[in-house]
């Protein structure tokens, strides 16, 4: 059989865009419209200080002697729904450090506190009124690592990209409190540094956003100034100043898991593996982290947990295109945003195609029953991921996925015939910024390759590569950009 090769080759979209203002505010916290075009938004700077007391116990009552030894700021600009105009409420922050965490203090001045939203929900909902704080710690301008919490004291984490885009799946290991005053209500937070990525200089400048939701008044305001027609949320980020030699410490985290399933069903005697009406099933893996700078980790999973992460929602499917779906698994997320090259709501690299279910399921016969995994074994994952001072972003993953099998029994003889080969699967994932982040170059490769050692599974690719080529270039304060990818299959 002659082989058959197959190259695209697409050049995706230049844009252009022109903003139509921007927004400059030369004092903080005036209410005046104050709308030019062409003007820039000066950047806000807020300098932070070492911890020099007792850390603060994290419960949310702001009694601590810390809080007295920082700067308190305020002098919000509201946001939504009259962008530049002064808020109705007061709200103040105050951050402090250490080698191990970052501590954050917020406290949300209310002249009707009976009218204060406190709705309880589920981690990363968004319920009532909240306040939230944002590091740029790369100060790249390019990923934002977001905590909130809500006056009911529920948390949220987020991973902001540029213009808007938030993503909740990113779930980080802090503590966030909440509690009230007579006419405020207050937040504390402890975030660990081991929970951020940032570089390895002694003397660290972080990207910083802090905002608050009124939700009775469906109001934003935040701590640097916000605008919808800017480029993008981060580039528009305050800058936090003060942050100084970190204590160079190896972070290392292990997330073990042992699952046990027991499921009940109506018995059907004539098939061997439904007779007696019940199934049990054990399983076991490994999760982990393991920080070799500030900025470089690397994680190891050995059949990641899928009871980790909520269940899909019921799809029906009647096209000829499979179903996305968000991607939830602890080692699959960390880094996450260094291997994005997007096209549209696409992918190059779709990370739920490892572990899915089987692709090959026998036929049956008459009087013939079949046994078979929901999906393909992830053997073992390790992946690279990090950036560095000057602007590097590196990333590389590599995974097996086990061969799995079909029992299929007819007349007390049982089979098993392969469902899934052995598979690997490589992605690797470059990116330098250049002139502030203005200029972004980068490439990515993928790879994946079937060990198929049977005849049934032929109609499956054996390998399949893909890579690509992606350039932003920004100019004259972000009014214009052009986006280019080059994708090549």
């Amino acid at each position: 059989m002659a082989k058959k090769c197959l190259f695209t080759a697409l050049v995706l979209v230049i844009f252009l865009n022109a903003n139509a203002e921007i927004v400059k505010k030369f004092s903080f916290g005036v209410g005046d419209s104050i709308k030019k075009q062409g003007d820039k938004i000066p950047v806000r700077i807020y300098n932070t200080v070492r911890l020099t007391t007792i850390k603060p116990q994290i419960d949310g009552v702001l009694d601590d002697d810390c809080w007295e030894t920082g700067v308190w700021a305020g002098d919000f600009t509201q946001w939504i729904p009259n962008e530049g105009a002064k808020p109705s409420q007061k709200t103040e922050l105050t951050i402090l450090y250490d080698d191990k965490n970052i501590y954050v203090a917020i406290r949300a001045f209310d002249n009707e506190p009976q009218k204060i939203h406190r709705k309880a929900g589920r981690r990363d909902d968004f319920l009532g009124d909240m306040v939230g704080i944002a590091f740029d710690s790369y100060h790249d301008h390019r990923t934002g690592f977001e905590f909130a919490v809500s006056a009911a004291g529920q948390k949220t984490d987020v991973l902001l990209t540029n213009p808007s885009n938030a993503d909740i799946n990113w779930n980080a290991v802090w503590t966030g409190k909440a509690a009230m005053e007579d006419s405020a209500w207050t937040v504390e937070m402890e975030i660990p540094l081991s929970q951020l990525r940032y570089s390895n200089s002694e003397e660290q400048i972080w990207g910083l956003h802090c905002w608050r939701w009124i939700d009775r008044l469906q109001e934003e305001s935040d701590w640097e100034i916000q605008t919808s027609t800017g480029p993008g949320i981060i580039y528009l980020f305050g800058e936090l100043h003060g942050l100084r030699n970190f204590a160079k410490a190896r972070r290392i985290e292990f997330l073990p898991y042992d699952l046990q399933k027991f499921s009940t069903f109506k018995k059907e005697l004539e098939n061997p593996f439904r007779y007696n009406g019940q199934s049990r099933m054990g399983n076991f893996g490994l999760d982990a982290k393991i920080g070799i700078s500030s900025n470089f980790t690397v994680d190891l999973a050995v059949n990641p947990d899928f009871g980790q992460v909520e269940a899909d929602p019921s799809v029906m499917n009647l096209t000829a295109f499979e179903t996305y779906f968000e991607e939830k698994r602890p080692f699959f997320l960390e880094g996450k945003n260094i291997f994005n090259f997007n096209l549209g709501d696409a992918s190059i690299f779709y990370s739920r195609r490892i572990g899915h279910s089987l692709t090959f399921s026998p036929t049956l016969q008459p009087n013939e029953y079949l046994n078979m995994p929901d999906n393909s074994t992830i053997l073992s994952a390790t992946k690279f991921s990090g950036k560095t001072a000057k602007g590097l972003s590196v990333g590389a993953m590599q995974s097996f996925t086990t061969s799995e099998q079909a029992e299929v029994s007819s007349a007390g003889i049982t089979k098993q015939i392969t469902a899934e080969p052995v598979t690997s699967y490589f992605v690797g994932r470059v990116q330098q910024d250049y002139n502030q982040s203005n200029t972004v170059l980068g490439g990515i490769f993928t790879s994946t390759n079937r060990f198929l050692n049977h005849s049934h599974l032929n109609f499956m690719n054996r390998n399949a590569y893909t890579g690509g080529l992606d350039l932003l270039h920004q100019w004259k304060d972000k009014e214009f950009y052009v986006n280019a990818k080059l994708i090549g299959s």
